[in-house]
């Protein structure tokens, strides 16, 4: 039975060839949206069976709308996660030439992954964030002269667009970002497992390092700790937290019980197989 999977558009966003590769030993069926709020909302109402989003990336950190989409959902669960080596093109209108350009056009964290491109080679070019990089290619397709756009040379392909020039990320042979693969379950144990949590914290001396500390009593890897504003109040903070090993684990689920005794909320956001390889790369060039 063919199953819809839902990821970031339009088509030629890294989102879309992440999509792909997780999707291609699988019966699904690619729906682009326009959001990563679009993507989730789409799982919610069960229009999609699953979806894909960006969590992180190796040069410019976490995507911080992601981490907000899931403090606001209670029916959604994280059930994979896929590395991905991203390649960053500079694309243009045919005929058009590196020096000329004076727009660049493209995501925020695609933007910040090539600064030091943008800096040697276009210092004088007005950067205008857009919400992908397959929508940076497809604005630059539609307004022409001295403009360009960050993204996969899928988009080039695409849009029409030529690519001025190739891997222009700082960091060439680092530049990876986690995907993380979202349903309405989780995935069952595997033994080489994951588990990703949102914590609230009492506003107290010692909350953290007592968190913390019961993770080192039930010898549980701390492999991910991201703090977050609570929105419209600040010096209020939630904690994002991945652990190895499964929610099922026995001291695992030992360790959330514990925690919950001295915490405002433990939500499990999703236990799930660890990505062990890195994908892509020579992808589309």
């Amino acid at each position: 039975m063919t199953g819809l999977f839902g990821y970031l558009g339009p088509p030629g966003t890294f989102t879309e060839e992440a999509a792909g590769e997780y999707c291609k030993d699988e019966n699904f069926i690619l729906r682009p949206y326009p959001s990563i709020h679009d993507v989730m909302n789409a799982i919610e109402k069960k229009e999609v069976d699953e979806g894909i989003v960006p969590v992180e990336n190796s040069l410019e950190g976490t995507v911080n709308l992601t981490l907000e989409c899931y403090s606001r959902t209670n029916s959604l669960q994280i059930k994979g996660e896929l590395l991905y080596k991203i390649r960053q093109f500079l694309l243009a209108s045919p005929g058009q030439k590196l020096p000329a350009i004076g727009e660049v056009y493209s995501h925020p964290q695609a933007l910040a992954q090539c600064r030091r491109f943008l800096n040697e080679a276009l210092p004088g070019a007005v950067l205008i964030d857009t919400p992908s990089t397959a929508g940076a290619a497809e604005l630059v397709s539609l307004r022409g002269k001295r403009k360009a756009a960050i993204a996969s040379r899928r988009a080039a392909a695409l849009y029409g667009l030529e690519v001025l020039q190739g891997d222009i990320q700082d960091e060439p042979d680092h530049n990876i970002t986690r995907f993380q693969i979202i349903s309405r379950e989780d995935a069952p144990r595997t033994g080489d497992d994951k588990t990703s949590l949102l914590i609230g914290l009492q506003d107290r001396p010692g909350s953290l390092y007592a968190a913390l500390a019961v993770f080192a009593r039930h010898n549980l890897n701390l492999t991910r700790i991201e703090s977050r504003p609570v929105r419209g109040e600040l010096g209020k903070y939630l904690f994002f937290m991945d652990i190895q090993g499964h929610r099922k684990d026995e001291e695992v689920s030992s360790a959330l019980d514990k925690l919950r005794q001295n915490s405002l909320f433990v939500k499990v956001l999703g236990s799930y197989p660890r990505a062990n390889r890195i994908r892509g790369g020579s992808l589309h060039g």
